[in-house]
């Protein structure tokens, strides 16, 4: 499986890629919002992990072009966040 990890923390995108290597996957990595999405218009991914928040755009509006484009394949995705806090922001 085809595997894209968008996340702005290099220790997390690090460890995440060793798992998924490791478990047979092909991995591609981004450092923030704007180069995933240029990376999904381009490589069209079978599954996307993604950081809530990263710099140039969130996870979440990444998600939310991702479910807009009807010309692609569908994609999976999963959204993870460091916030600890109890309440999130409504979206």
């Amino acid at each position: 499986m085809r595997i894209l990890i968008a996340d702005d923390n290099r220790v997390d995108r690090f460890l995440l890629n060793g798992l998924l290597t490791r478990a047979g996957h092909e991995v591609i990595e981004a450092e923030n919002g704007l180069e995933s999405w240029d990376i999904l218009q381009r490589d069209n991914p079978d599954l996307v992990i993604l950081d809530w928040q990263m710099p140039g755009m969130d996870g979440v509006e990444v998600c939310r072009r991702v479910r807009q484009m009807q010309d692609r394949p569908y994609v999976f995705i999963i959204l993870l966040t460091g916030n600890d806090e109890k309440r999130s922001e409504e979206r």
